[in-house]
């Protein structure tokens, strides 16, 4: 008799499910320009003032805050990127302060302005934070695109809408509570849905070193693997481990994200470097990119990332 209430209710929560994860997943980057000789690809970037395009209610700026986030991910790609403080003290030393102002600018003048190949421009067309009921919702809708100021060729381009959310799938009301609380907090909840949006944008841009192979070779590095799962909630005193498979005789080090840098790792047998970093009370983070580099004697370094899932941090109190 009780099993015909239950039914009902599994299929209603299947179905809202299919709701919450429209505009997720995979960004869909689409290559407009391709360049197939090195010396075409843009060497140096820089990333403008991202704009906000709808009402900021809670004052959070999550443009702002979005293309910190992006810059601190787009920087492990085989770019010389201009640091975002250089960007911005260049654009008002030309009189420019007004993002949207700064968009509207010839290519011409950016380069004249910046000295750089090429810039890359965000709009950020809605952001929203819900937390209500079961459910708690973070979604940033935006364009971004890489303009090749040589040439004006727009050389890729997205529009993307990334959501963080909680409520019927999470596996416990404990769990639901605390996403309820995590999202509570409007700048950290923008920040893990800008995180995620770079990292998936990341994984598709274009990276130059690769063209670089035939010029220059980088310290390669054909597996990195982790301890880490899909949906595992770090918490103080667990442990990440780390392994890297490449070219023997080299540095190795690890990061996790931006916020924790040049961990090491030892090279057990010649090819093989291994480490580990135990999460601290202290670390105030909820989820983050694993890189791994392997750095030569000539300061070259070769970067992988550990696509399969990233580093989520869970409360920082222990049970």
């Amino acid at each position: 008799m009780g099993h015909s209430r239950v039914f009902p209710f599994l299929a209603l929560c299947i179905a809202y499910s299919g709701i919450l994860l429209a505009g997720c997943g995979t960004v869909d980057l689409e290559i407009r320009q391709g360049h197939t000789s090195s010396n075409m690809q843009p060497h140096s970037v820089a990333i403008l003032p991202f704009t906000l395009e709808a009402p900021d209610p809670e004052k959070v700026s999550p443009h702002e805050l979005f293309r910190d986030c992006f810059y601190n991910y787009f920087s492990y790609l085989g770019y010389v990127d201009l640091p975002l403080k250089t960007v911005d003290q260049k654009l008002s030393q030309a009189g420019l302060t007004d993002s949207s102002k700064i968009l509207e600018l010839s290519r011409e003048e950016l380069r004249k302005i910046l000295g750089v190949d090429a810039v890359i421009r965000g709009r950020v067309l809605s952001a929203s934070n819900f937390t209500g009921g079961i459910h708690a919702e973070t979604s940033i809708k935006a364009k971004i695109d890489m303009l090749d100021l040589r040439t004006g060729d727009t050389l890729w381009e997205t529009e993307h809408k990334e959501m963080a959310y909680s409520g019927i799938l999470s596996p416990t009301i404990v769990d639901i509570i605390q996403d309820q609380m995590d999202n509570a907090n409007v700048h950290q909840a923008y920040f893990k849905v800008a995180e995620t949006f770079s990292v998936n944008m990341m994984k598709e841009i274009p990276d130059p070193a690769d063209s670089w192979k035939e010029n220059i070779r980088l310290p390669e590095i054909t597996d990195i693997e982790t301890n880490l799962k899909p949906n595992l909630k770090l918490k103080p005193r667990d442990r990440i481990y780390v392994s890297l498979k490449g070219d023997p005789g080299l540095t190795g080090y690890f990061d996790i994200g931006s916020w924790k840098s040049n961990i090491p790792l030892k090279e057990i047998v010649p090819g093989l470097y291994t480490g580990s970093y135990t999460i601290k009370t202290s670390d105030k983070v909820t989820s983050s990119l694993i890189i791994g580099s392997l750095k030569n004697k000539n300061g070259l370094t070769g970067k992988k990332f550990y696509k399969t899932s990233m580093a989520q941090f869970g409360p920082s109190s222990t049970h």
